[in-house]
C-alpha cells in the first residue's frame, strides 16, 4: 500500500518534514528499471505511522525518498518483489521541510496544500539551447522576476530523455533507461525547489511518434528500423510492450521525484494532437483517449503525494482525449494574441490556462514581444482562465530583456486581487468617451476547425475577436478542407462610404490563393506559388464599400491555406477596447484607448454590478505605475473615472459597510 499524505493534510496545512533519502546496494537480478523484474520498495515506520515508497535504481544502488507530515527518526526496510531484505534495515531522521506546498485544484482554480491560492505565471523552459544560460541561472532569474511556474520537457537533444541518450553513439538495452538524463533532472528539480518554482514535468513529446510534425520517429529506438518493436508510430498507444515500458518510466519518475513540491503536475504528452495516431489516422483517436485514461489512472495509483496529471494540447482533438486530466492545457499561436485568448472559453468544471502561446508568423522585435506578454497576461485573466497565459519562446527572455516585463506582471498579479476572487467571471463592460475609429477584427482561433462562417459586425466581433473563426482560410481543394467547410462572410452596415481592408499574413508552403467578393461581385484575387516553407507575407486588399448594407466574402480555391491577419471596417470602431472579469464585490478590467485618451469626458458602465463604494486601483500596464482612489458605483456607472494610461488595468474592491 502506498499511503496518501495529502488526503489527511490538505485542509489543515500542517508543517511537513523531509525529504530524506535512504540508499542500499541490493543483490537484484535482471533489468533494474523494470518493475516487473525488480519491484523494489521501502517501508518507513515511526510511532505508529507506516509509509511505503517506491524505490528507484541509480549508480549501482537502490534509493527511496520520503516526505511526511511527521518528523523524527524512522526505521527503514527495503522490500524486493514482496520480500523484506534482511540486510537493508536502517534509520533516518526526518527534519522540518523548507517547502511544504503541493499544488491542488479547487474548482476552476488552483491552491497550495496550505490552502493559499496558487496562480501559475511564468514561461516555458522546455530545453536548454546550446550556449544559453544554464537551467540554474534561468530558474534563478525567473524567481527574481516573481514568477511561479515553468514547463520542462523530457527530450533527447539536451540530455533529458529516458530512453534516448543525447550521445547517439550510446545504445541502451531494450527496457533500460538513460541514467545521465536522471542526474540532469535531479539538478533541475533541486533548482526549482530552491527558487520556489512549480513546473510541469513533460514525460513525452509528440515528435517521438510523429512522421510529419517535428518528427523524431526516425531516431526512436522503439522503431523497428532501429532494432525496436514498433512497426508504426500509431501502435505506441496500444502495443503491450510500449505500454509496459511507458509505465516503467512513469513509475520511475514518481519514485525519484514524486516527493518534490516543485512539481505542479505530470504532463503525459506535449501536443499529442500531432502524433500520427491523432493527426493522420482519426480512426485511431480512440486509442489516444484510452491511453490517457490508463496512464493517468496508473500515475494516480502510485503517487502518494497526489500531483496533478495533465496533457496538451486541446486545440483540435476531441475533448474526450483530456476528459480524465486534472486541468486543461491548450496552446495557441494566433494572429492576435489578445483577442484569440480573450475569446477562448474556459473549461467550466476544471482549471484551464494556456501552457504555450506566442507570436508565430512575423519577425519578433522587443516591442512586439513585450506587447505579446501583456496581451497573454491580461487575456488569460479576463477570459476566466486559472491564470495568465504562459509564453513559449524562452530564448527571448534574455534577447529582449523580458524579465523586467515579467516582474511588472508579477507585481500587478499580486496587487490586482485576481487570486483572492476565484468566483469572478467574464462580464459585460461599456466604456464611453472615446473618439470613433475604424473597427479591426481578427480571428479568435489559431489552427483549428472554423465553427462560424457568417459574422454580423461589429456586434459579433466583441473586443475585436471573431470567435469561432480560424486564422487559416482553408482551400476547398486541400486535404484540410474539412477544417473550413465554406467561405467566410462578413456583414455590416455603414453610414457613409469608406474603404474596408483585408490583410493576409502567411501562405502555406504548397501555395494558396485568396478570392474576395463584395455583395456577390469578385473585387480582388491573388495567388501565391509553392515555396520552400510556409511564407510570411504582408498582402493588403483595400475594398471600396458603399453606405448601407454590405457583405464581404473571403474564399480560397488555391492549393492550400492562407492566413487571415485582420479585416478593417471604416468608422465602425469605438476607439476603445475593454474587457472585464467580475463578481459582486470585485471587478478587474483592461481598458485600451486605441486613439489615445484625449480630453473628452470618460465613463465606465458595468451592468448589474452592485451599488456601493469601491477602492479603485489603476495600473499603467506599460510601466507598472499605480494609482489608488475611492469611487462610487450607482446603477452600474463608475464615478468619478479618469483614465490613468492609454493601456490600463483597473481593479475594483467593494468597501464593506
Amino acid at each position: 500500500m502506498i499511503t496518501s499524505l495529502l488526503l489527511c493534510t490538505a485542509l489543515s496545512g500542517p508543517k511537513w518534514f523531509g525529504p530524506v533519502t535512504v540508499s542500499h546496494q541490493l543483490a537484484t537480478v535482471g533489468n533494474p528499471f523494470s518493475p516487473n523484474e525488480n519491484d523494489v520498495r521501502v517501508v518507513f515506520t515511526h510511532a505508529g505511522h507506516r509509509y511505503e515508497r517506491l524505490a528507484y535504481y541509480g549508480h549501482g544502488q537502490w534509493h527511496a525518498v520520503l516526505s511526511a507530515p511527521e518528523g523524527g527518526v524512522f526505521t527503514t526496510q527495503f522490500v524486493v518483489n514482496g520480500k523484506p531484505d534482511s540486510h537493508s534495515a536502517g534509520r533516518v531522521n526526518l527534519k522540518p521541510a523548507t517547502d511544504s506546498e503541493f499544488v491542488l485544484k479547487t474548482g476552476t482554480r488552483f491552491k497550495l496544500s496550505s490552502g493559499k491560492p496558487y496562480i501559475p505565471y511564468g514561461y516555458n523552459l522546455a530545453w536548454q539551447y546550446g550556449g544559453a544560460a544554464s537551467y540554474a541561472t534561468q530558474l534563478a532569474d525567473m524567481h527574481k522576476a516573481g514568477l511561479t511556474w515553468t514547463r520542462i520537457w523530457s527530450n533527447k537533444w539536451d540530455g533529458k530523455g529516458p530512453f534516448i541518450p543525447q550521445d547517439s553513439r550510446v545504445k541502451l538495452k531494450e527496457g533500460w533507461m538513460n541514467e545521465p538524463a536522471f542526474d540532469r533532472w535531479d539538478g533541475i528539480v533541486r533548482e526549482c525547489e530552491k527558487d520556489d518554482l512549480k513546473f510541469q514535468f513533460v514525460l513525452f513529446h509528440h515528435g517521438l511518434f510523429s512522421t510529419t510534425t517535428d518528427p523524431n520517429w526516425g531516431e526512436n529506438p522503439w522503431n523497428v528500423t532501429n532494432g525496436g518493436f514498433l512497426a508504426d508510430p500509431t501502435d505506441f498507444f496500444i502495443n503491450p510492450k510500449a505500454k509496459k515500458l511507458t509505465k516503467a518510466w512513469l513509475r520511475y519518475a514518481i519514485a525519484r521525484w514524486g516527493h518534490s513540491t516543485s512539481i505542479m503536475a505530470w504532463e503525459l504528452f506535449n501536443e499529442v494532437q500531432w502524433v500520427d495516431a491523432a493527426k493522420l489516422h482519426p480512426d485511431r483517436v480512440g486509442d489516444v483517449i484510452a491511453w490517457h485514461k490508463e496512464m493517468g489512472a496508473y500515475m494516480r495509483s502510485l503517487d502518494p503525494y497526489h500531483h496533478l496529471v495533465t496533457s496538451s494540447s486541446s486545440e483540435e482533438l476531441t475533448p474526450k482525449v483530456f476528459e480524465t486530466m486534472d486541468y486543461m492545457q491548450p496552446h495557441i499561436y494566433p494572429s492576435n494574441i489578445y483577442t484569440a485568448i480573450l475569446g477562448f472559453p474556459p473549461t467550466p468544471d476544471k482549471p484551464s490556462f494556456f501552457g504555450e502561446f506566442g507570436i508565430h508568423d512575423v519577425t519578433v522585435t522587443e516591442k512586439l514581444a513585450k506587447r505579446g506578454l501583456r496581451d497573454g497576461f491580461w487575456a488569460g485573466l479576463l477570459s476566466g482562465q486559472a491564470g495568465p497565459s504562459q509564453y513559449w519562446y524562452w530564448d527571448e527572455a534574455y534577447k529582449f530583456h523580458l524579465h523586467e516585463e515579467f516582474a511588472r506582471g508579477s507585481r500587478i498579479l499580486s496587487r490586482c486581487g485576481f487570486a483572492e476572487n476565484p468566483t469572478a467571471n467574464p462580464a459585460p463592460i461599456e466604456v464611453m468617451g472615446a473618439a470613433k475609429s475604424d473597427w479591426v477584427g481578427q480571428p479568435g482561433l489559431g489552427w483549428g476547425t472554423t465553427q462560424k462562417f457568417v459574422f454580423n459586425l461589429p456586434a459579433e466581433g466583441v473586443a475585436g475577436t471573431l470567435r469561432g473563426l480560424s486564422s487559416y482560410i482553408q482551400s476547398g481543394k486541400s486535404h484540410n478542407r474539412n477544417l473550413m467547410r465554406e467561405p467566410i462572410r462578413f456583414r455590416f452596415s455603414l453610414g457613409k462610404p469608406g474603404t474596408a481592408v483585408v490583410r493576409i499574413s502567411q501562405v502555406a508552403k504548397w501555395g494558396g490563393s485568396v478570392e474576395i467578393s463584395l455583395n456577390g461581385k469578385m473585387v480582388a484575387t491573388k495567388s501565391w506559388p509553392a515555396g520552400t516553407g510556409d511564407q510570411n507575407v504582408d498582402a493588403t486588399f483595400p475594398i471600396p464599400v458603399s453606405a448601407g448594407k454590405n457583405e464581404i466574402k473571403i474564399d480560397d480555391q488555391g492549393v492550400d491555406w492562407v492566413k487571415l491577419q485582420s479585416i478593417t471596417l471604416p468608422g465602425l470602431g469605438s476607439g476603445v477596447m475593454a474587457a472585464s472579469l467580475r463578481s459582486d464585490r470585485y471587478a478587474l478590467m483592461r481598458i485600451q484607448w486605441l486613439a489615445g485618451i484625449g480630453s473628452s469626458t470618460k465613463s465606465i458602465s458595468l451592468p448589474n454590478q452592485p451599488d456601493g463604494t469601491y477602492q479603485m486601483r489603476q495600473f499603467n500596464i506599460e510601466t507598472g505605475a499605480e494609482k489608488d482612489s475611492k469611487v462610487q458605483i450607482q446603477s452600474g456607472r463608475i464615478t468619478p473615472y479618469h483614465p490613468f494610461a492609454p493601456d490600463e488595468g483597473v481593479a475594483l474592491f467593494r468597501v464593506r459597510t
